[in-house]
């Protein structure tokens, strides 16, 4: 039986408040602290969206093959509660996502006001997606299990920093954990009891949060296969037990898989209004996009492992502004990009954890209470699995792509910290040791939370101590996504004059602009140009992902490799941003 269906229904709510603010706090609080490089994209695509509603543009929508639907919502609901009337006030569809600055300044808005807001709606929908994968987790698992995989969960920093962001990844994620679990309850209770219509119930809920995901971005597919080959092991393990093929069980499991499938496409369609006019478009946008991006590889150079890795699979012929640097192909990454990010941006607790469940599964294999869960450890296990490989195949990688995996993983932890204490209690009559193995995982889940909670608001600067933390990881990973200009406008802010000042940013729009009081001036493509912007700036920031990247060209960082910044921005250890003043400086004619 399960532990909630004996617990006093005030009891529950409880519990229920208690780990929505759990999962609440860490991502609710300063949602206006900092701007991601894609956020101003997305709040640009959703005013797009907001406005193709309200004017009946219905195939305008489609904004995006990612296709990002659900972040747009979220940030029309943004729009709605800060600035209504900007469908009627903006010239229209924007092309260019950098002009949603202008016009909402134009019309005496704060573009980041407008992130704000929508950004609470994305935590919203993270938090209630994450309680009801919770509610499933008990079930599958027992409370104390499910409770502890979700205080790892709600304070996984890697999480924690791609939930609180108008983006994709942190959405897709907590909606394919829910599908997942919601499809395992399914298939759990069909196994205690077939004619137990509740279980319908999780198989809608499943189906649900999968279209949902199908409707944040294309990689949320892999659901598809992956449940389907859930299904089949389901049967696989029914014929084990009973050494017979059972037709019924075949039967019930195509039933189920039928109505996931509708279940989720009906999703997609209702919730997507492109689709109810140009729906054959709209697929073969999103299935072209995800072919492109997992061959194209990436646009721009990025770094790994103390070096400049290209997005082709051969190493290119550059042009003039290259020369002299050392570029190495895609094909350096290997098979050991993906998990060599885990490691870095997991926390030493989960490890721990993990480890803890594979040597309890080991020790405690034949107990019939662990026998039970094996079943789901081992889909958890695989669905981790899986998604890595599956996200290996892509030639274009970034780390928070793997964010999917972080949440079963998290979950298998808190487990494996349960299967400990267990044992201690059973293994020895004293209750000192298992009051030793209490404490110790208590203070690891302390740790846990704790360092988290430390890098607030910058979760993303989180580096696994184990790996090196955050003193090395500039060493190898590629570091930063916006984080750190915000300080260096509210320095630039300042000064006597600020709002007089032009400074000269590679990253300006939104990361920077949105927190400057001044002018905002972002380098050109070539060092010509850029030389005479620098020439007309009184101040220029140079960002980490400049150096590490040698971005846009080498002879800019040539240029300021000779100077002295005024200020240098550092987050959680990690250098982010310089600041030079150009006012004075002898430059090149």
């Amino acid at each position: 039986m399960n532990d909630l269906e004996i617990t006093p229904r005030w009891q529950i709510g409880l519990l229920l408040i208690v780990v929505t603010l759990i999962l609440w706090i860490p991502r609710g609080l300063k949602l206006n602290h900092f701007v991601t490089a894609d956020e101003p994209k997305w709040l640009a695509r959703s005013g797009n969206f907001y406005y193709a509603l309200m004017n009946g543009e219905l195939a305008n929508t489609f904004t995006r093959e990612h296709p990002g639907v659900t972040a747009m919502w979220a940030g029309t609901l943004g729009f709605l509660w800060r600035y209504p009337d900007y469908a009627k006030e903006t010239p229209g569809i924007l092309t260019d996502s950098t002009q949603i600055e202008q016009v909402l300044r134009a019309n005496n808005v704060e573009p980041i006001d407008v992130l704000e807001a929508s950004r609470v709606f994305v935590v919203i929908a993270v938090v209630i997606t994450l309680v009801l994968a919770f509610w499933l987790a008990t079930k599958l698992f027992g409370l104390w299990p499910a409770l502890i995989g979700f205080i790892l969960i709600a304070f996984d920093p890697f999480h924690v920093g791609l939930t609180r962001v108008l983006h994709l990844d942190g959405l897709m994620s907590s909606l394919m954990l829910l599908s997942v679990l919601g499809f395992l309850t399914y298939l759990d209770a069909t196994l205690s009891d077939r004619r137990d219509r509740s279980r319908l119930i999780y198989l809608t809920i499943s189906g649900i949060a999968a279209g949902l995901s199908w409707l944040t971005k294309s990689p949320a597919l892999f659901l598809a296969p992956f449940l389907a080959l859930v299904g089949l092991l389901y049967i696989l393990c029914i014929w084990y037990q009973h050494r017979k093929f059972e037709k019924q069980a075949m039967w019930e499991l195509i039933k189920g898989m039928i109505l996931w499938t509708l279940v989720g496409c009906a999703v997609f369609v209702l919730i997507f209004p492109a689709m109810w006019v140009i729906p054959f478009r709209v697929l073969e946008g999103i299935i072209a996009e995800a072919t492109t991006s997992a061959g194209g590889g990436h646009t721009t150079p990025v770094f790994f492992d103390g070096r400049i890795i290209t997005g082709d699979p051969v190493i290119p012929t550059f042009p003039e502004k290259y020369k002299g640097n050392v570029y190495y192909p895609l094909s350096y990454l290997g098979h050991r990009f993906y998990p060599l990010v885990y490691l870095w941006r997991t926390t030493p607790t989960v490890l721990i954890g993990l480890l803890s469940l594979l040597i309890g599964l080991i020790a405690a294999r034949n107990e019939p209470q662990v026998r039970k869960k094996i079943w789901i450890v081992a889909v958890l296990g695989l669905f981790s699995i899986l998604f890595l490989v599956f996200m290996d195949l892509g030639s274009k990688k970034f780390d928070r792509y793997l964010l999917p995996l972080f949440l079963p993983l998290d979950l298998l932890a808190g487990f494996g910290f349960v299967m400990v204490v267990r044992w201690a209690r059973e293994k020895f009559e004293h209750k000192v040791i298992t009051s030793a193995a209490i404490f110790v995982i208590g203070l690891l889940i302390f740790i846990h939370i704790f360092g988290t909670l430390v890098t607030f608001p910058y979760y993303l600067s989180y580096y696994n101590p184990l790996m090196g933390g955050g003193k090395k990881a500039p060493e190898v990973m590629m570091i930063g996504w916006g984080e750190g200009l915000d300080q260096a406008a509210r320095q630039l802010n300042l000064l006597s004059g600020s709002k007089d000042l032009k400074v000269l940013s590679y990253y300006p729009d939104g990361c920077f602009s949105y927190f400057f009081e001044g002018e905002t001036i972002h380098s050109a493509p070539e060092w010509d140009e850029t030389m005479q912007r620098l020439a007309s700036s009184d101040y220029a920031v140079l960002y980490t992902h400049q150096w590490q990247r040698e971005l846009p060209f080498s002879e800019m960082l040539d240029f300021f490799a000779d100077l002295k910044p005024v200020e240098v921005i550092t987050i959680n250890g990690i250098e982010y941003a310089q600041i030079y003043d150009i006012r004075e400086v002898a430059l090149p004619e």
